[in-house]
């Protein structure tokens, strides 16, 4: 089984994503380990951002194996997943966790944009989905509902949303 886990900074991917690849008994890898270790994929930096090459599809192609659970916001790049975890997180949450981070406003505006317009679940390219809120759950809770709903194979694409106006105002 190939499981992406996606979510924006600060949803748990990397805390839930190891749990998940645990309790499932598969491999887990994070993408940002794998660009580090192939530079190549770097295209360029940005205002100190790294800018991330197609090749990256190619490189994780090589590299995975069969089965695994894998964290990263690229999920463009992560080819033939079989099920897509989507962290959620409510945004007045989800903005203190980042300020928590040292997030610049800039980036906090921009992450929670992410999140409130639904954009991973927009980008999901597959039925199979476990959407999940991780906002109030420990992460232990949350790999246990996210595990038995792969293995039951209940998927609930768009089950969590933000869209009512109180944090549709906060990205205003």
């Amino acid at each position: 089984m190939k499981v992406l886990v996606t979510g924006t900074p600060g949803t748990g991917k990397t805390t839930n994503a190891r749990k998940i690849a645990y309790a499932l008994k598969l491999p887990y890898y994070n993408v940002t380990t794998i660009i580090n270790t192939h530079p190549s994929v770097i295209e360029k930096m940005e205002k100190g951002v790294r800018v991330i090459s197609p090749k990256l599809k190619t490189v994780l192609k090589r590299v995975l194996p069969d089965d695994f659970v894998i964290d990263t916001h690229l999920i463009e790049y992560v080819p033939d997943y079989d099920v897509l975890v989507i962290l959620r997180c409510e945004p007045k949450e989800l903005k203190k966790r980042l300020k928590e981070r040292s997030y610049s406003e800039e980036k906090i505006k921009e992450n929670l944009e992410v999140e409130i317009l639904d954009y991973f679940t927009q980008k999901a390219e597959t039925k199979k989905v476990v959407e999940i809120d991780t906002s109030k759950d420990s992460s232990e809770d949350n790999t246990k509902k996210i595990v038995k709903m792969i293995k039951g194979k209940k998927w609930n694409k768009g089950a969590v949303t933000w869209h009512q106006k109180k944090y549709v105002e906060m990205i205003k």
